[in-house]
């Protein structure tokens, strides 16, 4: 009897302990895409710079706000990850694609709860020469 007592202890126990690791994942809610490069918390701006394979892209933000900045390939995968502290208000980056294969990119900046979203379109003129063509659309 003893036994079945001890057993039946340790087996509450291990239940009790199980039980109180698992956890259900969080609901994830998809970010809202900010339209006219303005989000609640943050802009952004973005050209080409003339006579280069290279864009500009400079973002204002409000202090206390971690904002990531994310360059995707056709295909989804991460190419580039950076994010931007709370503590900076403004800052600017500059995109260099003079190594990149042509094709479709996809810049994605954005905070916790909404996103900007830029595609990138990057294009050889013709199969005989050098010049290629940069060009980002919202």
């Amino acid at each position: 009897m003893p036994n079945i007592l001890k057993t039946a202890v340790a087996a509450a126990f291990a239940l009790f302990t199980v039980a109180a690791q698992v956890q259900a994942d969080p609901i994830v809610s998809p970010k809202a895409e900010c339209k006219n490069n303005t989000c609640e918390k943050f802009r952004v701006g973005m050209y080409r710079v003339r006579d280069t394979m290279s864009m500009n892209v400079m973002m204002e933000k409000e202090k206390g706000e971690k904002v990531a900045i994310r360059l995707l390939d056709s295909k989804g995968n991460l190419l580039h990850e950076e994010f931007v502290p709370k503590y900076i208000t403004k800052t600017g980056r500059k995109i260099k694609f003079d190594e990149m294969g042509d094709g479709v990119y996809t810049l994605e900046i954005s905070n916790d709860n909404e996103k900007i979203v830029k595609s990138i379109y990057l294009s050889t003129k013709e199969v005989r020469e050098v010049n290629r063509t940069l060009l980002g659309v919202n």
